[in-house]
């Protein structure tokens, strides 16, 4: 096997006659971690050592019932031992535990690439999710969202129970609201609680999708990354076996998991052939905007794609900067803002103003080589958290763009190459 994953490894030491309630300490921490789904972990005997009363104990043929120390090794995703450390600590009793990053070089025969992709998805999710009764208002599923990374929330009865959930295209098409929450982040204080206060009375049952797709806390990363990129869904409700709502994952979520994960080739067959790096995969209909252009044009250009975001070129072509939805609005003076929100939401046309691409811009925006790895895409992507990158020339020349959509796009199509290869391994 070549290559290597990046791993935690986590050591306890303790005394081998420690209790917990009536079992060894060391095997009730092994007992919990096999519990919750960790990777394996091993307990040693330790021959002599000594600890916190600063006794020594060894392992002599006259002293063979003095308390030895142990250690419990435990190897994983980190991930998972970042969900599980705090339990563990709150077992560990009198015991010292350490934690430091190592390489997986192999783990039981399979492919290191499995080893993201075998997470379950309670190992990523986030438990701390936001929610809203169905009974309540709209307003108050629109003040939850506003500001949010997130655009939809689960929707939920008095007992937890997910009944749907509602997202930004339900409050735009059912519940009245004029404007994408984005832009409503980006609109003054008074201006967003205008907007609030024309929402007609409506709960959030009534303009909810009421089947969600959903996951299960133990549905592994694979299968949330293949239903995610099948439904084209950003979020997606995970539910215990009861129903009720566990958790949230997205697809910042899933690339932060399977990052490291992507084949560095491409078996032929597969869902993206040859898709390598970030040039095999970027799209090429950019929406791009020079540094000069008017505003006008940068609200044609930003409202003509789903991305609702302009890339800045100067007259060579090279990347200065990104421009979104958001940006624009927060940009203009007041009497030209519902001009400029009903340009956006494709309800009317392109005001002017003084305002230049340059103006609105962020510069700090970062880019990828058409070289890079889709790994090294997916790692940028994530520690920057963008939707988008532009992808470049070894000259910062603009060549494309990706997102999401297309990194989750293609490590779903990597599952269908790791799983033809395990076949293949299997009949050989």
């Amino acid at each position: 096997m070549q290559g290597s994953a990046r791993g935690t490894r986590v050591q306890v030491f303790l005394g081998e006659t420690e209790q917990e309630g009536h079992t060894p300490r060391y095997l009730a921490l092994l007992e919990y971690l096999r519990r919750e789904g960790a990777a394996g972990a091993t307990v040693t005997r330790g021959i002599a050592g000594f600890g916190a009363n600063s006794r020594i104990k060894t392992s002599t043929i006259l002293r063979l019932s003095v308390d030895l120390p142990v250690v419990l090794t435990w190897i994983d995703a980190p991930e998972r031992v970042e969900r599980l450390l705090p339990g563990l600590r709150s077992r560990s009793g009198s015991g010292i535990i350490t934690v430091e990053e190592v390489e997986i070089a192999g783990y039981g025969g399979r492919r290191l690439e499995q080893l993201r992709f075998d997470l379950q998805v309670r190992d990523v999710m986030r438990a701390d999710v936001v929610s809203v009764r169905e009974d309540a208002p709209v307003r108050s599923a629109v003040e939850a969202l506003v500001g949010q990374e997130f655009r939809s929330l689960p929707v939920v009865d008095s007992a937890g129970m997910l009944r749907g959930i509602v997202a930004n295209t339900d409050l735009i098409k059912r519940a009245g609201l004029p404007a994408r929450l984005e832009l409503l982040a980006a609109m003054p204080e008074a201006a967003r609680a205008a907007v609030l206060d024309g929402l007609p009375e409506r709960q959030v049952g009534d303009v909810m999708h009421g089947e969600p797709v959903t996951l299960r806390l133990e549905d592994t990363v694979s299968t949330a990354t293949r239903r995610m990129s099948d439904s084209r869904l950003k979020r997606l409700p995970v539910v215990d076996d009861a129903g009720r709502l566990a958790g949230i994952i997205s697809r910042a979520d899933v690339l932060r998991a399977v990052a490291e994960s992507f084949p560095r080739g491409a078996a032929e067959g597969a869902s993206h052939p040859g898709a390598r790096t970030a040039g095999d995969l970027m799209r090429t209909d950019v929406p791009v905007v020079r540094a000069d252009a008017p505003l006008r044009d940068v609200v044609d250009v930003v409202a003509s794609t789903r991305l609702n975001r302009a890339v800045v070129v100067d007259e060579h072509d090279r990347v200065l900067g990104v421009i979104s939805d958001a940006d624009v609005l927060a940009s203009v003076e007041a009497s030209a803002r519902p001009g400029v929100v009903g340009a956006l939401m494709r309800v009317g046309g392109a005001p002017g103003g003084k305002a230049r691409a340059a103006d609105l811009m962020h510069p700090d925006a970062p880019v990828v080589p058409g070289s890079a790895s889709l790994a090294e895409t997916a790692q940028l992507m994530v520690a920057h958290r963008r939707k988008i990158l532009p992808v470049v020339d070894d000259a910062g020349r603009l060549l494309g763009v990706i997102d999401r959509a297309d990194l989750l796009h293609a490590a779903s199509g990597a599952l269908a190459d790791i799983a033809r290869l395990d076949a293949q391994d299997d009949e050989d």
